[in-house]
């Protein structure tokens, strides 16, 4: 993969200049910290708002662990739609542009042309992710409780491989598709399909969006791991960033 280097320099370099790492990672940080600050304070917000009128609001004492799991359950919706945002143009964007073919017509590979653009989208929401959830963890410890690192961790980790995932997914259709639009939008359907087919048996429990429910578990300590979940979702994410390869090499830019 000849030039991959200068081109992961040069992706960070357009990601910071167009402040996408600054919007992504602001984005990732409101919802870290709002989840456990919106769960601590909920009863005074209704009361402040007069929702509940003269009837007195009686709501259950929030617990860290409600808090955990509300974080993961905001960044599978937030976070999967945010990576669909910032990969769908990826490619389609400057083949639309023409600036994929003068970026070709150097001394580069298309191969380091595709694994620049992943590993620059990469970083940047595990970075983002990593944020986001040191902030929650932080402010439900601060705000509610204290909860077992451990077991977080390992869930937002499992929520992290998923969201990259998305960012394969979306940029194979990005080499598809010459509209963003397009490319984002099938993504999305796909994704989307991907989840409501978890329930099918035999095959639901070997797709991607089982590690949503997994990292669930981990952080009541219940039920089973979803060790085929994990391999084959490590394994869409090869075959997205191979054929998207392919069929840039195979298509006029």
């Amino acid at each position: 993969m000849s030039g991959l280097i200068p081109l992961f320099k040069k992706e960070l370099k357009e990601q910071w200049k167009t402040y996408k790492t600054l919007i992504v990672a602001i984005a990732f940080a409101f919802f870290g910290i709002s989840t456990p600050l919106i769960l601590a304070y909920l009863p005074q917000i209704i009361e402040m708002s007069g929702q509940g009128g003269d009837i007195p609001v009686v709501m259950p004492d929030p617990t860290p662990l409600m808090s955990m799991q509300e974080f993961g359950q905001t960044m599978l919706q937030v976070g999967v739609l945010i990576c669909i945002l910032i990969a769908m143009g990826a490619i389609s964007g400057e083949r639309e542009k023409g600036t994929a073919m003068l970026t070709l017509s150097k001394p580069v590979s298309r191969g380091a042309f595709v694994m620049s653009k992943y590993l620059a989208l990469w970083l940047l929401v595990l970075v983002s992710m990593l944020l986001s959830a040191g902030l929650c963890y932080w402010y439900t410890v601060m705000l509610i409780g204290d909860f077992a690192f451990m077991p977080f961790l390992g869930s937002t980790m499992l929520i992290t491989l998923f969201l990259l995932l998305c960012l394969a997914v979306t940029l194979f259709f990005s080499s598809f598709f010459k509209s963003s639009l397009a490319a984002g939008g099938t993504a999305l359907v796909l994704l989307i399909a991907q989840g409501l087919a978890t329930q099918l048996p035999w095959i639901g429990k070997y797709l991607p969006g089982n590690l949503s429910s997994w990292s669930a578990r981990i952080l009541s300590d219940s039920g089973d791991p979803a060790w085929g979940a994990l391999v084959v979702s490590i394994g869409i994410i090869g075959i997205c960033l191979y054929f998207a390869l392919i069929r840039l090499e195979r298509k006029e830019l």
